[in-house]
Parts: C-alpha cells; structure tokens; sequence
C-alpha cells in the first residue's frame, strides 16, 4: 500500500512539473525551396547550404504582410562570418540594399545584429545579443512589412509565448538599436538569404507570431 502510494505521488509530481514547464519547443530541420542566386557553396540540398553565396526563397511573399522566419545556422569563421535575411525585396537578385534584411555577423565568440531598411542600417545594441552564440545560433525573425515603416522582431527560438516583450529585439523599442531607422518599407515580393562563411541547418519561412 506504501509503495502505492509513493508512486502515485511520484506520478503526481512528474505531471506538474511537466505541466509548469510550458509547451514543448519544437525542433526545426531543412530548408524551404530555395533558388542559387550566386556564390558557391561546399553543401547545397534541402538540409544544408554551407559556404558562401545568395539563396532566393520559392516562396513570394504579399505586400503589406508579415512574415517570419525560424532559422538555425552557425558563423563558421571567427572574423568573416555572417547570415542576412533579406525580406520583402523587389530585386530577386537579393542585393543588400533592397529590402528589410536582419545579419547576424561573428566577432570572435560573440554575435552582433544589425537591422536596415534599403540599404539604411542600425546596429543592434550589443546588450540585445548577450545570449546569442555564433556557433549555435536558433533564431526566429519576423518582419511587418506594414503602415508606413517595417517593424523588426528577434527571438531565440526557446520563447513558450512569441510577444513583443518577449522579443530580444523589437525596432520599435527605445534602446534596442543604435540609431533610428528610416520611416521605410520593403516594396517587393522576395526573400532570401546571404551566406558569408556559414552552415544554414534550417530555414523555414512562417507565419507571423504577433498580430499587426
């Protein structure tokens, strides 16, 4: 009857732990369908792009929309790597001054973020980045591409609840940027993304988690 008893309450204490922890984060693989724009790769398929070079998204996206992205990559080289998520683009060649586009560049172990709307950039304050490792980097980044000015969003991808203020980057927040960006868009259905050093192990473009 004891032992009974303990493992009732044993099972009873599992339970509330695992209902105290919160959703379950879901883990990502592959990468969306995708076009080689230019550069080359050491490893091109639907698992990992690895190297160097500009990749153009399938999928084109809706003016006037918001769209995120859940991507895990690693900034292979300590000095000259970096990612860039280029959203809302109205050149398909995916240049880096077109478009809201989101990098995230190495400096030795650290990561630094920097924001621009066409070509107009802001670094991310380097506080907002403490926690991001280069080697391990699982993030989502969403974009509202709405109004008259887009609006910026960075989580690590571990949030049980996407909210603004959950967000370890909100443009919109005092303090999360350098300097203020310009009151600008993007004007094009194109999304992709410029690889500079690096292995991408996931990219998969989502719906928004805030509401506009």
């Amino acid at each position: 009857m004891e032992k009974l008893f303990l493992r009732s309450l044993l099972t009873i204490s599992v339970l509330s732990l695992v209902a105290c922890s919160g959703a379950e984060v879901t883990e990502i693989s592959g990468i969306d369908p995708n076009t080689i724009v230019s550069g080359s790769f050491t490893q091109y398929d639907n698992s990992v792009i690895s190297g160097s070079g500009v990749v153009r998204f399938t999928e084109a996206l809706t003016l006037n929309s918001s769209k995120s992205i859940a991507l895990k990559a690693s900034l292979d080289q300590l000095n000259s790597s970096s990612i860039a998520v280029v959203f809302y683009s109205a050149n398909s060649g995916i240049p880096t001054n077109d478009g809201v586009m989101v990098t995230f560049s190495r400096s030795g172990a650290s990561v630094n973020g920097q924001v621009s709307i066409n070509g107009n950039a802001a670094m991310v304050n380097t506080t907002k980045m403490s926690y991001y490792f280069p080697t391990s980097l699982d993030v989502i980044v969403e974009v509202h591409n709405v109004g008259s000015k887009a609006r910026v969003l960075i989580w690590r991808r571990n949030m049980v609840e996407y909210a603004p203020e959950t967000a370890d980057v909100d443009s919109n927040r005092s303090g999360d940027l350098e300097s203020t960006l310009p009151t600008q868009k993007g004007v094009g259905p194109y999304v992709g993304l410029i690889i500079q050093n690096s292995t991408v192990s996931a990219a998969r473009l989502e719906s928004q988690k805030v509401l506009d």
